[in-house]
């Protein structure tokens, strides 16, 4: 009864059924003498409460014994809650008599007199009007006022949470379907309700469907497991122990093992797959989730002679590098692109494209949702896609050197790349890249200022904001992988800054790195930067500070993370070191190397005896798991 129009239409039902219960006999017994007295129905006016109508009633109520001797009446079905406020109503002297110290006394002019068997005699009979339970408060002889009964009715109703009434009347099918719309809070508060509710709140495809919105369990139907609210609790709680690791940087750390004889000259990460390329010209690929990795081998490893300088070769080393769960690309130093599949046992290259004009590959990208490579080399731009079986590739002059690409694969329309050269901004089909462009940006003889940032929607071609603070060139930015209407970015002028692209100004900035800085990712809660410093930094989003560091002694050129694993990469700059016959290129103060951090683990402990662990409990900042490198058995 919610609605209040709904409750008037109620108490108007409620009236007329009153109304109804006319001309009905009732017996009483006499205790002392035995003798039964019947009374007539007598109707009469009563004012319930200032905000109501007068309700006329019959001072006797209908009972179990009193039923019409006409077996051709057709009784009248009243409505549920009229039923129980009649008995509510009833007197019957049967029930009455049954309880330990009440009798009835006859009823006289409409009133009943109630009394104990062995009153004292300084104490007065108690007597209680009929209409007394409509008036608006009984006055006991406590000296207390009692809520009337007819209030305390209405009210229950009108809690209509406390009356589950919808699972006995509607299918479960349909409550069930109900009760998808519900969030994991919202089903445990109803399985408190009721057992009924209990039962539908426990259902299994209920549990099933928060399992797989949580990215547990996807693959597999509801009917072939069971238990799915203990699948989802220990989801949630293993949440709650990796947002805590990531907090207090407890995890197992591993350093991937580097390619003997090689520096490292490029990385990249792409879900649990991890490619990095060496100044050997050998590609090496790390499945992290499973722990395994293998080597691709370049198409050309010859040397080329130095046309610029008086005597010395080049070498074909990698200088890019770029994966997906498909496959991995890698452009080397004298201009050739590599292609390798990552399904088989196949090392060698499936397609090797060299640029007829001799320019080396400045830009390389892989899509994540077909066999689509996108490279761009000078101002020449180049789209490989495999097509029948093998790769073909497409080839557009922007007529300027371009600067950056990026490649969209929005799911209602085709992919597209945008082109960014030192004055426009260009959307280019990858179906068809001889096909006219879409100039998103373009002021004449205005260079793209590499300081303020513009943000335009794809699809209308249309500018939605400028954003500014910046005062420095930006090196570098993310909002790929950002939250939806965040994005971040990363300053020569050595700031992280947090951009809402509903607002023109950061909203947050970061400040803690000592040279330019590299690359940037973030997430609900966090953000992650490298520097050209070697330090990699975990920034709070809410509370704006840092949580922790690493530092190397090489840039760090890359840096991505997921739920639980955080990857980056140390690239050092000088791939060919000029060493004394006392030195080894091989030193890993030259070769750099590539660390992954899982935070759903916690090794930091584990193997080490309880001595040398540390024991400080208070205060609890000063816990940070110390233990020694060596124990004491071993020392």
């Amino acid at each position: 009864m919610a609605n209040i129009g709904d409750l008037e239409v109620f108490r108007q039902k409620w009236r007329e059924e009153l109304n109804k219960k006319q001309n009905v006999e009732r017996e009483d017994g006499d205790d002392s003498g035995g003798s039964n007295i019947q009374t007539t129905s007598k109707n009469q006016n009563v004012t319930v409460s200032p905000n109501s109508v007068n309700i006329k009633f019959n001072e006797n109520i209908i009972s179990s014994s009193s039923k019409p001797d006409n077996s051709n009446h057709k009784p009248e079905v009243a409505y549920y809650p009229f039923d129980i406020v009649c008995n509510l109503l009833k007197f019957d002297k049967k029930k009455l008599h049954d309880q330990e110290d009440l009798d009835i006394i006859p009823v006289v002019k409409g009133k009943l007199k109630r009394h104990r068997e062995q009153q004292p005699k300084n104490n007065t009979v108690k007597k209680v009007k009929l209409k007394d339970i409509f008036s608006d408060r009984v006055n006991h002889s406590d000296g207390f006022a009692r809520e009337r009964i007819l209030d305390k009715f209405i009210s229950d109703l009108d809690e209509i949470n406390e009356i589950p009434f919808f699972d006995i009347s509607v299918p479960r099918e349909v409550a069930v379907k109900i009760f998808q719309h519900l969030s994991m809070l919202d089903l445990c508060r109803c399985a408190q309700v009721s057992k009924s509710w209990k039962s539908l709140a426990e259902d299994e495809l209920l549990w099933c469907k928060i399992c797989h919105e949580l990215g547990c369990e996807e693959d597999t139907l509801a009917v072939e497991r069971i238990d799915w609210k203990e699948i989802v609790r220990q989801s949630v709680s293993h949440k709650k122990l990796v947002l805590s690791n990531w907090k207090e940087r407890k995890g197992e750390v591993r350093q991937l093992q580097h390619m003997p004889g090689g520096i490292l000259c490029s990385v990249h990460s792409f879900c649990n797959f991890v490619a990095a390329g060496y100044t050997k010209g050998d590609v090496k690929v790390w499945d992290i989730e499973n722990e395994e990795d293998f080597v691709l081998q370049p198409s050309n490893t010859s040397l080329i002679i130095n046309e610029e300088a008086e005597e010395g070769t080049i070498t074909n080393y990698v200088t890019m590098v770029s994966t997906s769960t498909k496959q991995v690309a890698a452009a080397f130093e004298q201009g050739n692109l590599d292609i390798w599949q990552l399904q088989g046992s196949q090392t060698l290259p499936c397609y090797t494209f060299v640029d007829g004009h001799s320019n080396k590959i400045s830009h390389l990208q892989l899509s994540d949702l077909s066999d689509s490579v996108i490279s761009a080399a000078g101002p020449f731009l180049h789209v490989h896609q495999k097509k029948s079986g093998s790769f073909q590739t497409q080839q557009v002059d922007v007529q300027q050197w371009i600067q950056h690409i990026e490649l969209f694969e929005p799911v209602i329309s085709s992919p597209k790349v945008a082109v960014s050269t030192w004055f426009k901004v260009c959307l280019y089909s990858t179906e068809n890249l001889n096909q006219q462009c879409t100039e998103i940006h373009n002021i004449l003889d205005m260079h793209i200022s590499a300081i303020d940032v513009k943000l335009y929607d794809i699809q209308s071609n249309k500018e939605l904001q400028d954003l500014y603070g910046h005062t420095r060139e930006i090196s570098c930015m993310n909002l790929r992988s950002s939250p939806i209407n965040n994005f971040v970015t990363g300053s020569v002028d050595r700031r992280v800054r947090v951009y809402d692209t509903r607002t023109s100004n950061p909203v947050a900035s970061f400040t803690g790195h000592m040279y330019q800085i590299t690359t940037v990712q973030m997430d609900d809660w966090k953000v992650i930067s490298g520097g050209y410093d070697g330090f990699v930094f975990v920034w709070d989003l809410r509370m704006t500070r840092k949580l922790w560091e690493i530092h190397n002694r090489h840039p760090v050129r890359h840096c991505r993370f997921s739920e639980e694993k955080l990857v980056f990469g140390n690239v050092p700059c000088t791939k060919f070191p000029v060493l004394d016959e006392f030195e080894n290129s091989t030193h890993r103060r030259f070769r750099g190397e590539i660390q992954v951090y899982d935070f759903s683990k916690d090794q930091l402990t584990q193997g080490v005896p309880d001595i040398c662990l540390s024991t400080f409990d208070e205060p609890s900042a000063s816990n940070y798991n110390m233990a020694l490198v060596n124990p004491y058995d071993k020392i």
